[in-house]
């Protein structure tokens, strides 16, 4: 299991990070429709916690203090401590408790 938490973090790392080099240089012109294709993905991948990091990335966006790509440089480490946290340690714990006091009782 902490080898998928490992390649989650990598692969989350890769594509907010990566995607801020071809969206500044490569692809200036439809920044904004990259910055939500690469959005979309982080929604994917961290739904429903990454729903908090997604609001306060488009509200920067929106009142003007940081460009799509400042907010993905700002907000991808929230998405991937709030995805982590979700996957590899929130819901293995639910379901593991969940699980034990069912055989319990029978």
């Amino acid at each position: 299991m902490r080898k998928y938490g490992k390649i989650y973090i990598i692969v989350l790392l890769v594509i907010g990070f990566g995607s801020i080099l071809p969206m500044t240089f490569f692809f200036a012109d439809n920044e904004a429709i990259f910055m939500g294709l690469v959005n979309m993905m982080f929604a994917v991948l961290t739904f429903p916690f990454g729903a908090i990091a997604w609001t306060g990335g488009i509200a920067l966006i929106f009142s003007g203090m940081a460009t799509p790509s400042e907010a993905i440089a700002l907000f991808t480490p929230l998405y991937v401590v709030l995805g982590y946290l979700q996957w590899f340690r929130i819901l293995p714990a639910v379901y593991r408790c969940g699980r034990s006091s069912a055989n319990s009782s029978v």
